[in-house]
């Protein structure tokens, strides 16, 4: 006598709501409006680093580093930061390597213009030279990206202006 096989019948109706799983919607945002996803795509490129201040003690005193950079930023969130300096003003650790490679994920919330970094990985200490915990603000002019970092009493730590790759 064969043998049958079955399998018990699926869900009777389609899921409520469904989104590519590669397109991921940050916390906190109304993806609905197509603010969410008109923000990735201003942002999605390649940067170059034009300025970097540094605010080592918060207290708005900012000193300008010498530094070089690409900031990349893909369809997906996924964020490609390559650095380089060997100005005293930056970090340690931000002078141990020739060149600062970090890869992870910019996550957006844009009611609040904000970028959280995430699952960074790099060549160096992350936490050390980027401080992924702290809030950053974002602002695009035209061409040009500029990040703050603040600290968690709110004041500006570090200010990097970047300009898009034509």
């Amino acid at each position: 006598m064969p043998a049958i096989a079955g399998c018990s019948p699926g869900p009777l109706s389609a899921p409520k709501q469904a989104r590519p799983m590669n397109k991921p919607v940050a916390l906190n945002s109304d993806d609905s409006s197509g603010t969410l996803e008109a923000a990735r795509r201003r942002l999605t490129g390649t940067w170059d680093l034009v300025s970097l201040e540094s605010s080592p003690q918060g207290d708005g005193a900012r000193v300008p580093v010498k530094a070089s950079g690409t900031l990349v930023y893909d369809d997906y969130g996924n964020l490609t930061i390559d650095a380089h300096t060997t100005d005293p003003a930056a970090p340690v650790a931000a002078r141990e390597a020739s060149i600062l490679s970090f890869k992870g994920r910019a996550v957006l919330d844009v009611p609040n213009s904000e970028l959280k970094l995430m699952d960074l990985t790099g060549n160096v200490n992350p936490d050390e030279v980027l401080a992924p915990e702290r809030r950053r603000k974002y602002e695009l002019h035209d061409d040009m990206l500029t990040l703050s970092s603040f600290n968690d009493r709110g004041q500006v730590t570090a200010i990097s202006t970047w300009k898009r790759r034509s």
